[in-house]
Formats: C-alpha cells, sequence, structure tokens
C-alpha cells in the first residue's frame, strides 16, 4: 500500500471519529438549549442565549424541542412599578396578618377589645363634654355679669374681658379635642371591623 492511500485512510478515519464525537455531544444527557425572538423577531435555538435577550423571555428546550422551562419577559416601565408595588402591599398584608394572629386567637377577642377600647374613648368624650358644659355655664355669667355692668353705667374691667376671652379659647380647644376623640373612636370601630373581617379569612384559609 503505497503512502498516499494510507495518508488517505488516516484522514477519512479521522473526519468519522470527529464527526461521531459531535453527534455524541449533541446528544449527551442533559444537554439543553434556549428557544428566544431575536431582534428581527425570528425564533432562534441555540446552545447559549446573548444577554441582551434574557430580559424579552426564553424557553429551556430539549434537543428533541421538548420545553423544560419557560422565563417569562422581565417587566419594564408601568409594568415593573406595578409588580413593585404589588409585591410590598403584599408584604405588608403578610406583616398584618402575622401580628393579627399574634394579637388575637379569635373572632371573639376582637370583639372585646374592640368594646374596651371604644368604652374608654367614650369615657374621654364624655368627660371632654362634661368640662365643656362647664366651661360654657362659666362664660354665661361672665357674659351676663359684663352686661350688668353696662347696663349700671360702669366699664367692663380688664380682668373681666381677659377671663372671658381666656374661658371662650379653652372652649374653642375643647370642642376641638371632642371631635378628634370622635374622630379617634369612628377609626378605632372601622378598625376593629376590618380586623375581625381579616381574621375570619385568614382562619378559613389555614
Amino acid at each position: 500500500m503505497n503512502k498516499g492511500l494510507i495518508k488517505l485512510i488516516s484522514i477519512l478515519a479521522g473526519v468519522t471519529a470527529l464527526s461521531a464525537s459531535a453527534v455524541y455531544a449533541a446528544d449527551a444527557p442533559g444537554r439543553v438549549y434556549y428557544r428566544y425572538v431575536n431582534e428581527d423577531g425570528v425564533q432562534v435555538i441555540n446552545a447559549t442565549i446573548p444577554p441582551e435577550y434574557v430580559p424579552k423571555g426564553y424557553e429551556v428546550v430539549s434537543l428533541n424541542g421538548e420545553v423544560i422551562r419557560v422565563v417569562e419577559p422581565s417587566p419594564t416601565g408601568e409594568e415593573a412599578e406595578r409588580a413593585a408595588a404589588e409585591r410590598k402591599l403584599r408584604k405588608q398584608q403578610e406583616k398584618a396578618d402575622k401580628l393579627l394572629r399574634r394579637r388575637y386567637s379569635s373572632v371573639a377577642d376582637i370583639e372585646a377589645a374592640k368594646t374596651r377600647n371604644l368604652q374608654e374613648l367614650q369615657g374621654n368624650i364624655s368627660i371632654l363634654t362634661s368640662n365643656l358644659s362647664n366651661v360654657r355655664s362659666q362664660i354665661v355669667a361672665q357674659q351676663e355679669q359684663a352686661a350688668s355692668m353696662e347696663r349700671s353705667g360702669r366699664a367692663v374691667s380688664e380682668d373681666l374681658l381677659k377671663n372671658l376671652a381666656n374661658l371662650q379659647a379653652e372652649e374653642r380647644d375643647i370642642k376641638m379635642q371632642i371631635k378628634q376623640r370622635e374622630r379617634e373612636y369612628q377609626a378605632a370601630s372601622d378598625k376593629f371591623d376590618q380586623d375581625m373581617k381579616r381574621f375570619e379569612v385568614i382562619s378559613r384559609d389555614n
């Protein structure tokens, strides 16, 4: 056998071995590919995926085209902001639910706490209302005294006018406090009602 023929046989053997190696590598177990859409809108299947296409979403597929995993597109702009806001709300709700479970063991516990809290607030309102009535009585008395002095031709004293002004300022302050307590009363009542409804929901879910 001449040298040229021997060399040709060696080259063919090397090509055959290389082809077999390539086929084996392609058919290797666990080998996966990435299916994505390129910038021209064409679907591409490749052993790697360029980084710029990752945020647009892609599929991980096997050699025979079976979908192993789907990676959804990353949210952008308003979608990203909305998703972030939703995640924040979920975390806040989870934290509130955990605190609710730790604080109460039943709806009855919440009802009892509501009763106690509202009774306390109502007691404060009653005290303020009584103080307001007392201050108004003093204002009436001071006004009558000032009117009496004027009817008798005397000038109303500076002390009387000062006392009257202080009482009127106190009246305004107490009225503001009563309104604030009434708002607190309503807010507390609404919050306890919401807690009871939420407790029922999370109790059903468990």
